[in-house]
């Protein structure tokens, strides 16, 4: 199928000679469902490219893209990749200075934004009138722009952008000529500047090329068919999410777009009836305490009931795995003791093969409706899917496949597939990809199965960052490597598990070395707590500060007649921090795998959430450093008050 697709441009172009009347994306606007086909799409797209070449944008050229998901989005970005200029993409939720230092780095003097406010954060931070010269508002009008518009700075509309090109093409029909033919898989196809937890952002050169690994290579590992349906909620602007466009462009399969919150999710899952979805940890999680909270407000014995059906289940496919060798390993077994744990495994499926048939039929059924009835590969990505959540939805049969990558690899470099479906892993690399862990010298380990640094090479990596070759040769080798900071090991089939973040690892003064990543997953797996940070770096003993949740913790209040005013009058409580070292001592111990010097020695209780752009990056890590210079006084003052008494 890809034998003559070597750019993105191609991947489309193939894909309307299949399907020209074939509806391709779905939008919601005006109270209905409304549809874009594959011939339709093509016509704005080189309407839109026309009228971006008679305003002066040429091949290699960068244009910045300010938006949150939309139909238009995606006409915008292929209508600059066929000039064979590159895309500059950021959300709506940057600042005006995120957006004032990427457009000057760079280099972008045309900007699509989403609407008038985004217009604005634009012109607010200009810093030379004359490197901008062209908005290009998605929604919205000219006049609705509060900031004063520069000389030389022409705004236009999209749709008056459409009409410029037919207006062109119209003329010089013969003028547009074949997109395919000026670009190239070695162009850049896209700039995106990670959010990074502490510095500036960095600009990630992805070429066509990169990206293309993963639309060629994800089919082969995924079944995928023209007759899928996938739902996008993802920010598109996100490599993710927007590799995932590609492919689902290349299958030629139907798009449609939500957004992650339940209001505009739930419904759109109803109506579309998704096969296929993308998505980020958060979102299963989301559902993950939608489920329990709603079961638990309806009946209690409804709540009993989902929790006895969800223990059967997980013991049910972990017998399962037993049986199938989907368990982790990172040492061979005797042939003896393997075929001990395959008959164990049979007995306990067919022991209890009944009781989570009931399950199926009397509970698990009610939550596959929630999904739309049909998702038979949902695949989470963009960070690591909490292990509670992960078998809470393989318990009641909707398998997650898990997936891994970065910016800087296009993004997939291993996932899940339906030939391994290991949990606790990342799957095997994608067909194409090297993974090799190694030492902090980026030498590889002699045992691939102990914990080390992931490094991985392949034709999705990256070509470097922009303006910056001292950290691009700080990450990038000579031949090829790439250090992706992150840390894992191999299983003996070849999985890839995940230990953490290599910059992440805490050392107290012991020496001891410590991954805070498990241990705040452990902890987040309580209903009670919703954010937490594990603390102390060149301390002697470690700390957590952990956010509750709010509506958790005020049910618990109130069940244990607990006066309050407000979430700080709570955090603030003695009882209330008494159940908070109860829920952390419970959970990090060594009953459950952890060190004994990973205890927890000190808790604060933080009535204000950690925030989006703040405290955490746009793809929702942590930002550590910016957390501990926030709270450093109070922690240090609570875990003296804690470690005198």
């Amino acid at each position: 199928m890809f034998e003559n697709c070597k750019t993105i441009v191609d991947v489309f172009y193939q894909a309307w000679e299949r399907f020209p009347d074939k509806v391709y994306l779905k939008y919601f606007e005006d109270g209905v469902w409304k549809g874009v086909t594959f011939g339709q799409f093509r016509e704005m797209m080189e309407s839109l490219s026309a009228a971006l070449r008679s305003i002066g944008i040429r091949k290699s050229d960068k244009v910045a893209i300010i938006s949150d998901n939309r139909w238009q989005w995606l006409v915008a970005d292929m209508a600059v990749l066929c000039l064979g200029a590159a895309d500059v993409p950021r959300g709506s939720d940057s600042t005006s200075q995120e957006i004032n230092y990427i457009l000057n780095h760079s280099e972008s003097h045309h900007a699509f934004v989403e609407n008038p406010e985004q217009a604005d954060k634009v012109l607010a931070y200009i810093k030379q009138p004359l490197d901008l010269r062209t908005i290009i508002l998605f929604t919205g009008r000219t006049e609705d722009i509060k900031e004063a518009i520069p000389q030389g700075v022409r705004v236009f509309t999209f749709d008056e952008m459409i009409e410029k090109g037919r207006a062109g093409l119209a003329a010089d029909p013969a003028g547009f000529g074949d997109p395919r033919k000026s670009v190239d898989a070695g162009d850049l196809a896209t700039l995106i500047y990670t959010s990074g937890t502490t510095g500036q952002p960095k600009g990630v050169m992805l070429l066509h090329k990169n990206i293309m690994h993963n639309v060629r290579t994800l089919p082969e590992v995924l079944p995928i068919t023209p007759e899928e349906r996938w739902l996008s909620i993802l920010p598109v602007w996100h490599i993710f999410e927007r590799t995932v466009e590609y492919v689902i462009m290349s299958n030629c399969c139907l798009m449609a777009y939500s957004k992650p919150t339940a209001n505009h999710l739930l419904p759109a899952l109803e109506a579309i009836c998704p096969t296929y979805m993308a998505s980020v940890p958060r979102v299963w999680e989301s559902l993950y305490t939608g489920i329990l909270k709603k079961t638990r407000s309806e009946s209690k014995f409804r709540y009993l009931l989902l929790r006895v059906f969800v223990w059967i289940g997980s013991l049910f496919y972990a017998s399962k795995n037993m049986v199938t060798g989907m368990k982790p390993r990172f040492r061979r077994l005797f042939i003896l003791f393997r075929a001990l744990e395959v008959l164990f495994g049979a007995v306990f499926m067919a022991l209890l093969f009944v009781p989570d048939l009931l399950g199926s039929l009397l509970v698990f059924r009610k939550i596959h409706k929630k999904t739309g009835g049909c998702l038979k590969l949902p695949v989470s990505g963009g960070g690591a899917l909490p292990g509670h959540v992960d078998r809470f939805f393989a318990s009641v049969k909707i398998d997650i496949f898990e997936g891994y990558g970065l910016t800087e690899t296009s993004p997939v470099i291993a996932v899940r597939t339906l030939d391994s479906r290991m949990p606790s892993t990342v799957g095997r690399p994608l067909p194409g990809v090297e993974v090799r862990i190694c030492d902090d010298e980026g030498k590889p380990l002699a045992n691939q199965h102990d914990k080390g640094i992931v490094f991985c090479r392949g034709q999705l990596v990256m070509s470097g960052y922009y303006k910056d070759e001292e950290k691009t040769r700080a990450v990038l080798s000579s031949d090829g490597w790439f250090n992706t900071g992150d840390l894992g090991r191999l299983t003996v089939t070849g999985e890839l598990q995940l230990r953490g973040r290599a910059k992440d690892t805490i050392v107290l003064t012991g020496g001891e070395n410590i991954e805070p990543e498990p241990i705040e997953a452990k902890l987040l797996e309580n209903e009670m707590i919703h954010q937490c940070m594990v603390y102390g770096q060149d301390k002697k003993r470690l700390s957590v500060m952990i956010v509750p949740d709010q509506e958790n913790l005020t049910a618990w209040a109130g069940a244990n007649k607990i006066g309050f005013s407000d979430i700080g009058d709570l955090c603030s409580n003695d009882k209330v921090l008494d159940e908070y070292k109860r829920i952390v001592d419970s959970k990090i111990s060594t009953h459950n795998g952890f060190k004994s010097f990973e205890k927890i020695f000190c808790v604060l209780l933080l009535a204000e959430a950690f925030k989006l752009g703040e405290e955490m990056t746009l793809s929702l890590k942590l930002k550590r450093n910016v957390i501990a210079d926030k709270y450093k006084n109070q922690m240090e003052l609570k875990c003296y008050t804690s470690y005198k008494s």
